[in-house]
């Protein structure tokens, strides 16, 4: 089964001009499509090779060799790389940038200890936030970080 936000090792079953294409086996009727600027000249059908998977613009699962800086189930700090009406979008170490929709995106706040937290979500809640998750300090985070 692809995994959207994970990295995974996949199999290259197929090769076409904009790339090759990804699967879990031969069977699988789940593929994805590793560009073929991403592609090594060496890659061939059966090799394995891990991979990121994400959304791309038009919403179709892509596959990257790149590292991300965050992926699904982790946090990160991610640089705010330009804001619209529709949201920011954040640079998280791929091509397209991430997407955090205006007003609509449950929000996650943390600081060191918990005191600046408590206060951000009061800010973000005043200005009309309402999915806001106050996590407390960092100190206390039990699961991994991205570097």
């Amino acid at each position: 089964m692809l995994e959207l936000g994970k990295k995974q090792k996949l199999t290259v079953i197929n090769s076409a001009k904009q790339g090759v294409y990804l699967a879990e086996n031969k069977e699988s009727k789940d593929k994805v499509l590793l560009p073929a600027k991403q592609c090594d000249d060496n890659l061939s059908v059966g090799d394995e090779i891990e991979v990121f998977l994400y959304l791309d613009s038009e919403d179709r699962i892509i596959a990257t060799i790149r590292e991300p800086m965050l992926t699904l189930g982790n946090i990160a700090i991610l640089t705010v790389s330009n804001v619209t009406r529709i949201g920011a979008f954040l640079d998280w170490g791929l091509e397209k940038d991430l997407l955090l929709p205006d007003k609509e995106q449950t929000i996650y706040v943390y600081c060191r200890s918990g005191r600046r937290s408590k206060e951000a979500s009061a800010k973000l809640a005043a200005m009309g936030y309402s999915h806001i998750i106050e996590c407390g300090g960092i100190l206390d985070w039990t699961g991994s970080v991205a570097e």
